[in-house]
């Protein structure tokens, strides 16, 4: 609480709690947890009220990455690097998961997440032999772009969507301006926003 200089502490228990999400309205966060040799999804109103309702388990690690924009799918990457497939996890219906992007043989660092108008997902992998940034359509539509071109990490959107962020291996920052036309995207050039950026 930035107001009144306080913490609040969130999760309790025995095991680790890792990579949280908070969702769009900010009422809740999610977060992955290894319990009795499985891998679960949790969530958890963010004041901390309430007990924590565990969302589903699997046999391998499921990180989540992004919370749809309307509250509807969260999104997470099952596996371990090298393996890792994105898949996503409605919360209306029977909630059972979906695969989005499939296991290629060089997927890396997944990072699945979702543009504000909730069509376009970008991630990370190495698929083509490099680390790069993709975009990929999500629930309705076709199309799969590579957006970086000489390596690219951690992809981002702006809050209008578009404009899409992303880190490459010497640490500078890069804008792509993007557009829907007719069903599919266009991506503009890479716009320096930092070069070779160090703590």
């Amino acid at each position: 609480d930035l107001a009144r200089g306080t913490r609040t502490r969130l999760t309790f228990g025995p095991s680790s709690n890792h990579y949280p999400q908070w969702s769009p309205d900010g009422k809740w966060i999610v977060y992955n947890s290894g319990r009795n040799g499985r891998s679960q999804l949790f969530r958890k109103p963010s004041d901390g009220s309430g007990a924590e309702e565990e969302l589903f388990d699997d046999d391998q690690i499921v990180m989540p990455t992004d919370w749809s924009h309307d509250g509807k799918y969260i999104f997470y990457q099952r596996g371990v690097a090298g393996t890792q497939d994105i898949w996503a996890l409605p919360l209306e219906g029977d909630r059972k998961p979906f695969l989005v992007v499939p296991t290629t043989p060089r997927t890396l660092r997944a990072v699945a997440r979702l543009s504000p108008n909730g069509r376009w997902l970008s991630y990370t992998s190495n698929e083509s032999g490099s680390v790069e940034n993709y975009v990929v359509a999500f629930n309705g539509g076709h199309g799969k772009w590579q957006v970086s071109v000489n390596g690219g990490l951690d992809p981002s959107r702006s809050h209008d969507g578009s404009e899409l962020y992303y880190v490459d291996a010497a640490n500078s920052i890069y804008a792509v301006p993007m557009k829907e036309v007719a069903g599919a995207l266009q991506f503009g050039n890479p716009q320096t926003l930092v070069s070779s950026w160090s703590a």
